[in-house]
C-alpha cells in the first residue's frame, strides 16, 4: 500500500476544498486554471502548495491556513552552466534553494532534509567539502546525472548516496517533499539499492569541498 502522508507544506484538493467551504471539484478547476498552484503525484493525486494556498487566502479573504514554522527543506546544488527552466522553476518553490557553490549552504537556517547534487560539476568528484557546520551536515545526499560521474568520482562508493542517471525533475524533488515510499524506475541507491530513500532518512555527512577550498598555498 503506498504511504501517500503529506507533508505540512502540502494539501490534497480534499483538504483545501474543505478548508475553503468548496468542492472538491471546484478546486480541481482552480488549480487546471492557475489559481492554485500544485503538482500531479504519479499517481495521478494533486498536491496543493501550501504557499499557493496562503496567498490565495490572503486575496480573497479567506483566513489563511496555519504553516508550519522552520520546516525542512531541500536544496539543489547544480552546474552554473547549466541553468534550466526545469531550475527555475524549482527556485521558485518555498520549500526549495538552488544553488551553484557550497557556500551558498552557510547561509541556511533551515534544517536541509535532502541536498541533491549535479554530476556534472567537476569539482565534487576530486576532494571533499564539510557539511558538518551547515544545516545539510544531516541531509540525504542525491546525485543526479549519476551517469556523468567519471570512473574514479569519490561519490561512486559514498554511503548513504542515491544515484539518479537522469537529469532534476520537479516529480523527483516532489517526491522527496512529500516524504514518499514511492519508488522512482530510474533512480538506484548505493546503499539500499531495493529501498527507496525519503526525508527522514537518516545520512552520514558526506564531504565535497569547493573549489575555493582547494587552493594550494
Amino acid at each position: 500500500m503506498k504511504n501517500d502522508k503529506l507533508s505540512p507544506t502540502y494539501f490534497s484538493t480534499s483538504e483545501v476544498a474543505k478548508y475553503l467551504g468548496l468542492s472538491v471539484g471546484t478546486v480541481q478547476r482552480m488549480v487546471e486554471t492557475g489559481a492554485l498552484q500544485a503538482f500531479v503525484t504519479q499517481g495521478g493525486h494533486r498536491r496543493i502548495l501550501s504557499a499557493s494556498l496562503q496567498q490565495f487566502c490572503q486575496t480573497r479573504g479567506f483566513a489563511s491556513p496555519p504553516t508550519p514554522a522552520a520546516s525542512a527543506m531541500i536544496c539543489i546544488l547544480h552546474a552554473s552552466d547549466q541553468i534550466t527552466s526545469t531550475l527555475t522553476q524549482l527556485s521558485q518553490w518555498s520549500e526549495v534553494k538552488v544553488i551553484t557553490q557550497p557556500l551558498d549552504l552557510m547561509g541556511i537556517q533551515r534544517p536541509i532534509s535532502a541536498l541533491f547534487i549535479d554530476a556534472r560539476i567537476a569539482w565534487v568528484h576530486d576532494a571533499p567539502m564539510h557539511l558538518q557546520e551547515t544545516t545539510a551536515r544531516d541531509a540525504h545526499i542525491i546525485i543526479y546525472n549519476s551517469s556523468a560521474m567519471p570512473p574514479g568520482s569519490a561519490l561512486r562508493n559514498a554511503s548513504h548516496v542515491s544515484q539518479v542517471p537522469s537529469d532534476i525533475s520537479p516529480d523527483l524533488v516532489f517526491g522527496y517533499l512529500l516524504g514518499t515510499t514511492e519508488h522512482h524506475p530510474h533512480q538506484t541507491q548505493a546503499l539500499h539499492p531495493t529501498s527507496t530513500p525519503t526525508l527522514s532518512t537518516p545520512a552520514q555527512p558526506v564531504q565535497i569541498q569547493s573549489p575555493a577550498k582547494q587552493r594550494t598555498p
